[in-house]
C-alpha cells in the first residue's frame, strides 16, 4: 500500500458505495488474493463485484443450494461454496463457462468455513457444523484428510500455509503441521472453559504472529501464536443479538477492526487495544460480516447492504511514496506496461543497372518471333477454289 495506516487515517474511512443486490443479510464477504474482486454470498445468491470499479460483475443465483459461506480459491474466476440442501456437499464453480467444475461431498451439515491454503494452488479446508474439518485436493472429488472428535470447531491457515490452526469449543487451540497431519499437533493451548461468550471465527494475523478470536458477545480478543499467550482484548462494542460479528486485521497487522450494533464498525490498535475509532456508515443492522482488502487501502461491511469504504479524498495522509504536483490518489486497475515495440527500419536496395541498347534489342527479336504474316485478299491467286479433296464434276 501507498499510504500509511495510522490512528488519524483510519479515523478518515467513509462510506464510498453501497450496494443492495437482494433482501437477505450476507453471510460471508471475500477478496481475490489480488484484491480486484470481491465475492458476496447469502441464501439466495452469490455476487461478485470489482472492488476497483465498485461495479457488481456477474450475479448467479443460489436459492436451490442455499449457500453459508463462500470464498475465492486461488484464482478469481473459480469460487466455492456451502450447501444446506441435498447432501451438504462443497461445490467448485467456474465463474468464465458458468458450471460446477467439482462437488466435494463428505459433510453431513453445511459447511461454515472455507479456505484454500496459502501458497498451494489446489489444497483447500472446509468446517462444517457436523463438528469435521476437511482437507481437500482440487485435482479429486475425495478427501486427502479429516480431523474429528472436535466440538464446535474453527479452523485458519497461517499466512504461508505452513500450519492450520483448529479450535474445540473455547477450551482448546491446536496448531498442526499441514505436512503431518496423521501426527500429532504440533502445539496445544488450553483455556479455562467460558460458556458466556462462543468462539465464533478464528484467523491469524497477516504478519502470523497472533491469533484473533472473535465471539458473539460484545468483545473479540488475541492470543500468541507461538505459545498461546493471552495478548489483548477489545471491547466496547454492542452486540445485544449474541450474532457473529466478524473482525478483520488490516494488512499490516496494526489494526482490528469488528462490525457492531446498528451499522458501527469499532477500530483498535491490535498491539495494546487502544480505541482507535467508531465509524457509522449505511448499515442499520448488526455488521456481521467485514473484511479488509489485501492489497488496497479500502474495506467492505455488510448486513442487508453492502458498503465499500475508502479514506476521504480530501484528507490528509502520510504516504509511502509521495505524490507529484497534480497526481491525485486513486485505486485503479494497474495497466499492463506497454512494451515498445521496435519496426524495422527499411533497407535501402541499389537501382538496377540497365543497358538501353541491349533491351532495344532483345524487344525487336522478340517482335520478329511474335509477328504474324499479313495475306491480302483482294489478289487474285493461281490455285483452284477446290478445297483439298473436293472431286470435280469432270
Amino acid at each position: 500500500m501507498s499510504m500509511r495506516l495510522n490512528d488519524d487515517a483510519m479515523r478518515q474511512f467513509r462510506v464510498a458505495k453501497v450496494f443492495q443486490e437482494t433482501d437477505d443479510y450476507k453471510l460471508s464477504l471475500d477478496f481475490s488474493l489480488d484484491g480486484r474482486r470481491l465475492l458476496s454470498c447469502d441464501r439466495s445468491a452469490l455476487s461478485v463485484f470489482s472492488s476497483i470499479r465498485q461495479t457488481e460483475l456477474c450475479r448467479l443465483h443460489m436459492s436451490h443450494y442455499l449457500p453459508k459461506v463462500a470464498c475465492f480459491t486461488h484464482r478469481d474466476t473459480r469460487v466455492l461454496h456451502s450447501t444446506s440442501k441435498h447432501n451438504f456437499a462443497v461445490r467448485c464453480l467456474d465463474l468464465e463457462a458458468n458450471r460446477c467444475i467439482r462437488v466435494f461431498s463428505g459433510h453431513t451439515k453445511s459447511a461454515h468455513t472455507l479456505a484454500p491454503q496459502p501458497g498451494c494452488d489446489y489444497m483447500f479446508i472446509s468446517v462444517g457444523l457436523d463438528d469435521r474439518v476437511y482437507m481437500w485436493d482440487f485435482r479429486t472429488s475425495s478427501h486427502t484428510y479429516l480431523i474429528k472428535n472436535l466440538r464446535a470447531p474453527l479452523c485458519a491457515y497461517d499466512p504461508a500455509g505452513l500450519v492450520v490452526a483448529t479450535s474445540t469449543g473455547t477450551e482448546r487451540i491446536e496448531i498442526h503441521d499441514v505436512r503431518m497431519l496423521a501426527e500429532k499437533p504440533c502445539l496445544k493451548f488450553v483455556y479455562q472453559v467460558n460458556d458466556s461468550a462462543k468462539w465464533t471465527q478464528l484467523q491469524f494475523a497477516p504478519n502470523g504472529k497472533t491469533l484473533l478470536l472473535s465471539t458473539d458477545h460484545s468483545w473479540c480478543f488475541s492470543v500468541s501464536a507461538f505459545d498461546g499467550s493471552f495478548q489483548q482484548s477489545f471491547t466496547g462494542y454492542s452486540n445485544r443479538t449474541r450474532v457473529p460479528l466478524e473482525a478483520s486485521y488490516t494488512p499490516d497487522s496494526q489494526f482490528i477492526l469488528s462490525g457492531a450494533d446498528e451499522g458501527r464498525i469499532h477500530i483498535w490498535r491490535a498491539v495494546d487495544g487502544y480505541p482507535v475509532a467508531v465509524l457509522k456508515g449505511n448499515n442499520v443492522g448488526p455488521v456481521s460480516c467485514l473484511r479488509f482488502s489485501p492489497k488496497a487501502t479500502m474495506f467492505v461491511s455488510s448486513d442487508l447492504l453492502i458498503a465499500f469504504w475508502m479514506p476521504m479524498a480530501n484528507g490528509v495522509y502520510d504516504w509511502d511514496e509521495p505524490l507529484h504536483p497534480g497526481e491525485l490518489a486513486s485505486f485503479k486497475e494497474e495497466e499492463e506496461p506497454k512494451q515498445d515495440v521496435e519496426v524495422p527500419r527499411a533497407i535501402p536496395m541499389p537501382k538496377p543497372i540497365v543497358d538501353i541498347g541491349m533491351t532495344r534489342m532483345r524487344l525487336r527479336r522478340k517482335r520478329a518471333q511474335n509477328e504474324i504474316p499479313i495475306v491480302d485478299l483482294t489478289i487474285n491467286q493461281d490455285r483452284d477454289s477446290m478445297e483439298d479433296g473436293e472431286l470435280s464434276d469432270d
